[in-house]
């Protein structure tokens, strides 16, 4: 038996999910699996990532586990990480047994929002979101298939973090 706060992680490492994004944690080709960036004419940066969601059994503490839903294999989700005014690219696959999406916190069209039950991926599906990373600002992307709370619940939510064009301010 281990003691309070001892956790034999047999797949997920906390550390690394608070200090990792874009996949920076992987060695090269596998990350290339999962994110790619190129420069675009007007300066930005294309963000091009590949998200799936699948039914996944997490263990949450020594010998226990849990019947999640999970983005690409994880609780939360992958963290990702742009620049105001960057084009984001999402390839959206839904190897799970329900419909699932990816609403991202912010500001896109409606057609890349992921709310409207017309929008819900189907098991075996594939979608690509497309939409301008902003405003700044750290925000939440969770799948909005209904219901929501048993989605989320279920583990599907990460974090979209929005650096502002020119980096943060110095910290005093």
């Amino acid at each position: 038996l281990g003691t309070v706060g001892e956790v034999n992680f047999s797949d997920f490492d906390p550390s690394v999910y608070l200090t990792s994004w874009n996949y920076n944690h992987l060695a090269s080709p596998e990350r290339e699996k999962f994110y790619r960036e190129s420069k675009q004419n007007d300066g930005t940066t294309l963000r091009e990532y590949t998200i799936y969601a699948q039914d996944k059994n997490v263990e949450v503490a020594p010998g226990v586990f849990y019947a999640a839903w999970a983005y690409n294999g994880q609780v939360p989700g992958p963290t990702m990480r742009a620049t105001a005014g960057d084009t984001i690219r999402i390839t959206f696959i839904n190897t799970g047994t329900r419909a699932h999406t990816a609403h991202f916190h912010g500001f896109h069209p409606a057609a890349m929002d992921g709310s409207d039950p017309v929008d819900f991926v189907q098991p075996g599906d594939t979608f690509t979101y497309e939409f301008k990373a902003e405003p700044a600002g750290t925000q939440l992307y969770h799948c909005h298939s209904t219901p929501l709370k048993k989605h989320i619940e279920k583990g599907l939510y990460g974090l979209f973090i929005v650096d502002p064009v020119g980096g943060l301010p110095p910290v005093d």
